[in-house]
């Protein structure tokens, strides 16, 4: 039986390696975004360009009717971009979302962000 010393550097190193893979996934997404920022400038779109206002559940409706059998897929997908269009500049949010779209019409997992050349 592991002495209670033993279990407590355990659950220190679980700790550490999660803090650890969190800081990374942070450091990913930020340098995404910048190389986003790079390739795409930023562009206020005028008034009369401006997309139309969708909310959060229209769009996961849209999503799960597009997924059909998929459509758990969908809902979990839609958390992640949730969180992500916190950080995310616009454009890349509506990259984001676009290629979501495919992969459930298409029945594919989209490609992971670091594979997306951005071209």
């Amino acid at each position: 039986m592991a002495s209670l010393h033993t279990r407590e550097l355990d659950v220190d190193k679980l700790s550490v390696a999660n803090l650890e893979a969190r800081i990374e996934l942070a450091q990913f997404r930020s340098r995404r975004a910048s190389e986003f920022l790079r390739r795409f400038p930023e562009v206020d779109p005028s008034p009369e360009d401006a997309l139309p206002t969708i909310g959060w559940e229209q769009l996961e409706r849209q999503l799960r009717s597009l997924a059909g059998p998929d459509c758990e897929r969908a809902s979990w997908e839609m958390e992640v971009l949730q969180v992500s269009a916190r950080t995310n500049p616009p454009e890349l949010f509506f990259r984001d979302l676009l290629t979501l779209a495919w992969s459930l019409i298409d029945g594919t997992k989209p490609p992971p962000p670091e594979e997306d050349s951005m071209d």
